[in-house]
C-alpha cells in the first residue's frame, strides 16, 4: 500500500507546525500525483502539470489569488470565484462553474486494491462548494461519479450520479454538519465496488450508487457551485492524502 500526501510525522498528526509557510504548496504536500486546474486561462482553465507543482519552489499563482501557501500557518489555500458571467472566471465548456482543483493523473479500479482520499481543511467563505470528487475514467463519459458538497449552513452531502452519461441528477446523501469556519476532516474510499465516506472519523456511510465505472480517479479542492453570488470561496487544507 502506497501513501502519497503530506507524509511527515507531524503532518500525519494534523499539526500545522509541520507546514512551512515559506514554501509553495508542493514543499508541504506531495503533489507529484496531481495536476492543478485553475479558473484562469486563454479560453479554457489553465492546467499545471505535476512536475511544475512539486517542491518548495513549485507553482503558486503569482498574485496569490487562487492557489498558494498561507503565510501564517503554511496551509494550502485554494480559492474559486462564483458566477462566471459576472466574475469573468474561466471554466470548462461542459461546466457552469469555476474551480481551483487538483485531479489525480493516474486511474484505478474501484473493484480492487486500496483507493482512499483524505483531507483536513477549513472553509472560511462557503456558500456551496464541491470539495471532493470521484470521477469516471475509461467509461466513455467525462462525468463525475460522485461529488462531495459543503454548503453555507454547514451541511456536508455526497451526491452520487444516477446515470453515467449525466442528465439524470444526483442522489444527495448526508454525512453530517460542520459550521463554516470550523476545521474538519473527510475521507472517501472506493474499494471492492463500494463507495464509502465519513467526516471527522465518524462511522463510514455506504453511499448508494446507480452504475459502475471500470476506472476512476479522485479530485480535491474548490469547485465553486454557487451561481447566486460573485463571492470567492476560500478553502485551506492542512492535509491532503491519497492512498493506493
Amino acid at each position: 500500500m502506497k501513501l502519497t500526501g503530506n507524509i511527515t510525522l507531524l503532518a500525519s498528526l494534523g499539526m500545522a507546525g509541520a507546514l512551512d509557510p515559506n514554501c509553495a504548496p508542493g514543499g508541504n504536500f506531495d503533489l507529484s500525483k496531481w495536476e492543478l486546474q485553475l479558473p484562469i486561462g486563454n479560453g479554457s482553465p489553465q492546467i499545471v502539470p505535476p512536475d511544475q507543482l512539486v517542491g518548495c519552489n513549485g507553482y503558486q499563482d503569482p498574485g496569490h489569488h487562487y492557489f498558494f501557501t498561507e503565510s501564517g500557518d503554511g496551509a494550502l489555500v485554494m480559492k474559486a470565484p462564483g458566477t462566471p458571467s459576472k466574475t469573468g472566471c474561466v471554466k470548462f465548456a461542459e461546466s457552469d462553474h469555476c474551480r481551483t482543483e487538483l485531479g489525480e493523473k493516474a486511474t484505478w479500479s474501484p473493484n480492487t486494491g486500496t483507493n482512499r482520499l483524505f483531507a483536513d481543511l477549513v472553509g472560511t467563505n462557503v456558500h456551496n462548494i464541491c470539495i471532493g470528487q470521484v470521477f469516471q475514467a475509461d467509461s466513455g463519459f467525462n462525468k463525475p461519479f460522485a461529488e462531495l458538497y459543503y454548503s453555507s449552513d454547514g451541511k456536508i452531502q455526497f451526491g452520487t450520479a444516477r446515470a453515467a452519461a449525466g442528465g439524470a441528477g444526483q442522489d444527495l446523501q448526508p454525512l453530517g454538519t460542520v459550521p463554516v469556519g470550523t476545521r474538519f476532516t473527510y475521507e472517501v474510499r472506493f474499494e471492492g465496488g463500494q463507495l464509502l465516506a465519513r467526516i471527522n472519523n465518524n462511522g463510514f456511510t455506504t453511499l448508494r450508487t446507480y452504475f459502475t465505472t471500470p476506472k476512476a480517479f479522485f479530485k480535491a479542492g474548490n469547485y465553486n457551485q454557487d451561481l447566486s453570488t460573485t463571492d470567492t470561496a476560500d478553502l485551506h487544507f492542512f492535509q491532503l492524502q491519497i492512498t493506493h
